[in-house]
C-alpha cells in the first residue's frame, strides 16, 4: 500500500485461518484514498493482545503473520507483569508479515529485544497511533524485515535502536508521518531504504551510526520540509543516494564522516531547499552527476574531501565550496547559473585538482589565481593540452567579468601557450613536408608574443624587448662597418663628425622608429638588415600600442 490512505475497520465473528492459527473473528479493513475512492480490502484474523502477551511471558515464538491486533504495548505488559519501565521485553522470531497494528496512542515496541532467527514486518501496516521501537535491540538476526510496511500519520520513532550485525531492509516501505532514527545504530549489517516514500513529515537520522555495510536509499522519496543526516557515521560501506528525490526539503549532512565506500547522489533531485553538507569528512569520492538542483543553496564549508564531482549537473543556485581540504573539484561539462564560491578566508581551500573542461559559464565563480593557485588546480590534471587550454579560456572569460583583469592576463596567457602545443602537435601529425616548419613556426610565435610580451599582457616587457632589438642592431651595423661589410654614408657635406660606434646606435634608432631623417644612408649588407630592423621597429611598436591600449582601457 503506498500514498496517503485512511481505513475502515470491520470486525465480524467470522474465524479466520492465518496459516498459523485459527481466530475466532476476522477484520475486514477497507483502504481508501484521500478522494474516498476504494484501493484494496483486506481480511486478518483478530488476536486478543493478551495472548500475545502469554506467549512473551512463556518465551514462546510469536507468529502474528495475518493478524490485526489493536493497542499492543509492551509499556503496559510491564505493569502487567510488574516488571521495571528500564527493564527489557524478549520477543523470541518475532514475524507480524501483513499484519495490521493500531492504537488509540502508541504501537509500543520499546526496550524489546529480538532474538532468534528472525524479526520480519514485511507488508505490515502501522494505522492508527505512533509507533514506538525505542531503544530496541536485535541480536543476531540475520535480517531484519520491513519492507513494504506502512507507518501511518503519528510518529515513528526508532531512536537508539541497536540494529545488531544483520542486514535490515524497509525497501518499499511508505511513512506518512514523522520518522526518527536518532542515534540508532546499524551496526555491521547492509541497510536497504531503497523506494522508501517518507512522505511530508520530519526525517531524522542524525547522530545515527552506521559500519561496514552498504547503505541504500535509491531512489527513495521525500516530501517534508526538513531531512536531518547530522552527524552521522556512515562507515565503510557504499552509500547510495542515486535517483532520490528530496523534493523542496531542507537536507542537512552536515559534520557527517563517511569511509572508504563511494557516495553517489547521481541523478538525485532537490528541490528549492538549501542542502548542506558543512564540515563533513568523506575519505571517498562523492558524486553529484547529473543531479538536478532547484533554488536551493549548496554548501560544503570547511568540508574535507577526498573527491567531488558535479559533472553534467545544472547549477542554478549558490554553490559554496570554501572547503578545507579536496584532491579533485570535477565541474565538467556542467552549466553555472549561479555562484560558485572558491574564496579563500574563513577556510583554507585547498584543493590538489580542479577540473572545469566543457563547463558553460553564465554566472560567476570566485576564484583568485595566486590565493587558489588555479594554475596548479590545471596542470595537475592527467587532460590534454587542449582540454587544459579550454579551461583557461573558461576562466580567462570568468575573470574578465569580475574584473580580474590581473588574473584574466595570467589565464590567457596559459591558454595561449596549450593553445601553441596543441596546434604543434596538430602539425606534427600531418607529416611530411608540414614537420619542416612546425618547429621553427612554435619558436617563432613563442618570442615573437611570449617572450616579448606575454602576448600583449605585459607592455613594460614589451619596451624592454624593443630596447634589446634595438642595441642588438647597433651592434650589429658598428660590427658590419669595422669589418668592411657595409657603411653608413652622410647624405651632407660637411658630414658631421662621429664616431663608429654613435653612427651605429643613431642609424639604428632612426630606422627602428621609422623616422628616417636621410642624413645617413646604408650601403652593402647594412642595407639589407636597415630593411628588416625597419620592418621589426614597425612591430614592435604597434605590439606596445596593442599592449598599453588595452592596460589602459581596463
Amino acid at each position: 500500500m503506498r500514498g496517503s490512505f485512511s481505513f475502515n475497520i470491520d470486525i465480524s465473528d467470522k474465524e479466520f485461518n492465518t496459516g498459523h492459527i485459527v481466530t475466532k473473528k476476522t477484520a475486514r479493513i477497507t483502504f481508501v484514498d484521500n478522494h474516498e475512492n476504494i484501493q484494496q480490502i483486506t481480511e486478518y484474523g483478530v488476536v486478543d493482545k493478551q495472548l500475545v502477551y502469554n506467549s512473551i511471558k512463556q518465551g514462546l515464538e510469536i507468529n502474528l503473520d495475518k493478524c490485526y491486533v489493536n493497542n499492543f504495548s509492551l509499556c503496559e505488559y510491564r505493569q502487567m507483569n510488574n516488571i521495571q519501565d528500564v527493564d527489557r521485553v524478549e520477543l523470541l522470531n518475532f514475524s507480524a508479515d501483513y499484519a495490521f497494528f493500531e492504537a488509540d496512542d502508541t504501537i509500543d515496541f520499546s526496550l524489546s529485544t529480538f532474538v532468534g532467527e528472525k524479526a520480519s514486518f514485511n507488508h505490515t501496516c502501522f494505522g492508527n497511533g505512533n509507533v514506538s521501537f525505542l531503544k530496541s535491540k536485535f541480536i543476531d538476526i540475520k535480517k531484519i524485515n520491513f519492507s513494504s510496511s506502512f507507518f501511518g500519520k503519528g510518529h515513528s520513532n526508532f531512536q537508539y535502536s541497536n540494529f545488531g550485525n544483520g542486514d535490515i531492509t524497509f525497501e518499499n516501505a511508505t511513512n506518512i508521518g514523522d520518522l526518527s532514527f536518532v542515534n540508532a545504530n546499524f551496526s555491521e549489517g547492509n541497510v536497504n531504504f531503497k523506494n522508501v516514500s517518507f512522505g511530508d513529515g520530519l526525517i531524522e537520522f542524525h547522530f545515527s551510526k552506521f559500519s561496514d555495510g552498504h547503505v541504500s536509499f535509491y531512489k527513495s522519496f521525500f516530501e517534508g520540509k526538513k531531512v536531518d543526516f547530522r552527524r552521522i557515521e556512515f562507515g565503510n560501506g557504499k552509500l547510495d543516494f542515486r535517483r532520490v528525490h528530496f523534493g523542496n526539503a531542507e537536507v542537512l549532512f552536515d559534520e557527517c564522516e563517511s569511509g572508504i565506500g563511494k557516495a553517489s547522489f547521481k541523478k538525485a533531485s532537490f528541490g528549492n531547499g538549501n542542502l548542506s553538507f558543512n564540515l563533513c569528512v568523506f575519505k571517498s569520492p562523492i558524486t553529484f552527476e547529473r543531479a538536478e538542483f532547484g533554488g536551493g543553496n549548496l554548501s560544503f564549508f570547511k568540508a574535507n574531501l577526498n573527491e567531488i564531482s558535479f559533472k553534467s549537473c545544472h547549477l542554478n543556485n549558490y554553490l559554496d565550496l570554501r572547503i578545507d581540504k579536496c584532491n579533485v573539484v570535477d565541474l565538467s561539462d556542467t552549466v553555472v547559473r549561479d555562484i560558485i564560491d572558491f574564496n579563500k578566508g574563513f577556510s583554507k581551500v585547498e584543493i590538489k585538482i580542479l577540473n572545469i573542461k566543457g563547463l558553460r559559464n553564465l554566472g560567476k565563480i570566485i576564484l583568485d589565481w595566486r590565493n587558489n593557485g588555479v594554475e596548479k588546480l590545471i596542470e595537475s590534471q592527467n587532460a590534454t593540452v587542449f582540454e587544459k587550454a579550454e579551461q583557461y579560456r573558461i576562466l580567462k572569460e570568468n575573470f574578465r567579468a569580475s574584473g580580474q583583469y590581473e588574473d584574466e592576463d595570467e589565464a590567457y596567457v596559459k591558454f595561449k601557450r596549450n593553445e601553441l602545443r596543441y596546434l604543434h602537435s596538430e602539425r606534427l601529425k600531418e607529416g611530411g613536408l608540414t614537420i619542416i616548419w612546425a618547429y621553427p613556426a612554435k619558436w617563432g610565435e613563442q618570442l615573437l608574443f611570449d617572450k616579448m610580451g606575454k602576448y600583449a599582457t605585459k607592455p613594460f616587457r614589451v619596451l624592454v624587448s624593443m630596447f634589446v632589438i634595438y642595441v642588438l642592431f647597433s651592434l650589429l651595423y658598428l660590427l658590419m662597418i669595422h669589418t668592411g661589410h657595409g657603411d653608413l654614408k652622410p647624405g651632407f657635406d660637411p658630414p658631421e663628425q662621429m664616431t663608429e660606434l654613435s653612427l651605429s646606435f643613431y642609424h639604428s634608432a632612426i630606422t627602428f622608429l621609422t623616422i628616417g631623417y636621410g642624413d645617413y644612408s646604408p650601403w652593402g649588407v647594412i642595407r639589407i638588415i636597415s630593411s628588416i630592423e625597419g620592418f621589426v621597429g614597425l612591430f614592435m611598436m604597434s605590439y606596445f600600442t596593442v599592449a598599453f591600449v588595452r592596460k589602459i582601457l581596463r
